[in-house]
């Protein structure tokens, strides 16, 4: 079993709790590579008897003795996505386990491990999502009771003050150098807003370079070990061109200044930012407004180290302070002194049991009569809701983001009135949730075209006893496929299946932040 937890600063205890899942994994493992015979092919028989249900966009699925087409090619039914096309290679019989007994989650872990190999995940995805009625019965008891452990002691990532930074740390104190290989120069790392939303779509350079997440994948348990690259035409990327405008980074500062609109700053005031980032924000606001000074929170050692060098690089560290604090523990000479609170993706760390108090501290930091804050989140729809808070997926299982949760607009509002009492009122609501599908293909371009030569040199050196040597070229492997699950995001912002909303509020009374609804 691969060694996800990577040896970050700061890690969940060792607790009983931790240890039994740890252990329920390891058990896990060793039941899936142990598979007997009969088992696999009646699980794979189960998964296609379902999979015969499908009835939109086009799936191939071969296997060292079958090849299975959904649906069926004899089908007279109308096909509403009839250009949609994936193909499916299942390397070990592993994945059929892993898909009748965890649904969607064994799906991933199967991609994750190498037990099967796609040439376009985003499509894989989208056909999935399309069929998501007729596979609903992927999820069954067997499902349930397998993951069932896993459910019972997922509380070890609930985001306690004590739990909180070794969250944060399992994602964010991986590698400044490796988050660097795919962000861009600002180092923002939440949704962008672009000037054209899907024109990375159109033109010849994307049929030269499809962002399918299939590039450069070696079959790990193959016969050969031969990169899917020949079979999905792939061609190396054009040579850099430092003239060659950078549309993520304008996007990402596009971004960050509506942010700063929304919130009516200007000269002379104090700002709460609640999760640091690298400080492109920080940055930009002391850089933007003479006398302004700001607060940031971070958990992440880290983020916290580059993010003062930013700051000094940049002159501003008389007017940037960057505090290795969680936002439960800010000082009480605190109270009531910032003009303007800003947190950009940084609510989803805070976990539904804390909703409430979050709320509850920006109420408190804030000016009492002309406070302003702008928040940005990502969400989920209201009709997914009952069903995200009972699964255990890939993104909170395998450490990408663990202790993440995504909560629903109505969700958030509900916790902002309970938590500040009512002294908080939302002036706008926007999604840019679209916008996340082309960051994230903005990102995966990079992860891609850069892993060779910076991301697996940058886990190597914060990494060695992980990532080097022959085991080490498993867990790089391992890695690159974890991360590049991404594209499951991408398409759910595509399909609206998860939204970006940035939210503004205020004060009853502030009539000094105006109305203009053209911002």
């Amino acid at each position: 079993m691969s060694k996800q937890l990577l040896d970050t600063p700061s890690k969940h205890s060792s607790s009983l709790v931790a240890l039994a899942d740890s252990a329920w994994n390891s058990i896990c493992e060793k039941a899936f590579n142990a598979t007997w015979t009969p088992l696999t092919g009646f699980a794979e028989k189960a998964a296609v008897s379902l999979m015969q249900r499908m009835d939109t966009g086009h799936l191939r699925v071969l296997t060292y003795s079958n090849i299975y087409k959904f649906p069926a090619p004899n089908s007279a039914a109308p096909n509403p996505r009839d250009d949609l096309h994936a193909e499916l290679h299942v390397v070990n019989d592993t994945f059929w386990i892993r898909l009748c007994t965890m649904g969607d989650l064994g799906f991933s872990e199967a991609y994750m491990y190498g037990d099967v190999e796609c040439d376009d995940l985003v499509a894989l995805f989208k056909i999935f999502l399309l069929n998501r009625k007729n596979l609903s019965n992927m999820d069954s008891i067997a499902s349930y009771l397998f993951t069932l452990p896993q459910k019972l002691t997922s509380y070890r990532f609930l985001n306690t003050v004590g739990n909180s930074q070794s969250n944060i740390s399992a994602h964010y104190d991986i590698s400044n150098a490796m988050f660097a290989g795919f962000l861009s120069e600002d180092m923002t790392y939440s949704c962008a807003i672009f000037d054209h939303l899907d024109s990375d779509l159109k033109g010849v350079y994307d049929k030269l370079h499809p962002l399918s997440g299939g590039q450069h994948l070696l079959r790990q348990r193959s016969p050969s070990s031969q990169s899917l690259d020949s079979a999905i035409h792939w061609y190396p990327p054009p040579p850099p061109n430092q003239s060659v405008k950078d549309e993520l980074h304008d996007a990402q500062m596009r971004k960050l200044r509506h942010i700063v609109a929304k919130a009516r700053l200007s000269a002379n005031q104090r700002v709460l930012e609640i999760g640091s980032g690298w400080g492109s924000m920080a940055i930009l606001i002391a850089q933007s407004f003479a006398g302004t000074t700001v607060d940031t929170l971070t958990l992440s050692v880290h983020q916290q180290a580059l993010a003062q060098s930013r700051i000094k690089a940049a002159g501003l560290e008389d007017r940037v302070n960057v505090h290795l604090m969680d936002y439960r523990a800010i000082p009480e000479v605190w109270k009531g002194r910032f003009d303007r609170v800003i947190s950009i993706e940084m609510i989803e760390a805070v976990g539904a049991e804390f909703l409430e108090k979050y709320w509850s501290v920006v109420d408190w930091a804030l000016k009492p009569d002309i406070g302003v804050g702008v928040v940005q989140v990502i969400t989920i729809p209201e009709p997914r809701y009952e069903r995200y808070i009972r699964e255990i997926d890939f993104i909170r299982k395998w450490v990408i983001f663990p202790g993440g949760f995504l909560p629903t607009v109505t969700l958030l509002l509900q916790a902002m009135e309970k938590g500040s009492s009512g002294r908080l009122i939302v002036d706008s609501i926007s999604n840019i949730g679209p916008h996340y599908a082309r960051t994230l293909r903005e990102w995966r371009r990079r992860f891609l075209d850069r892993f060779d030569g910076v991301i697996i040199p940058a886990l190597k050196a914060e990494h060695p006893s992980v990532m080097s040597g022959e085991r080490g070229r498993h867990e790089i492997e391992v890695f690159k496929r974890k991360w590049l699950c991404d594209c499951y995001c991408e398409v759910g912002f595509t399909t609206r299946t998860l939204g970006d909303h940035i939210i503004t509020f205020t004060r009853e009374g502030c009539v000094p932040y105006g109305c203009d609804v053209y911002e």
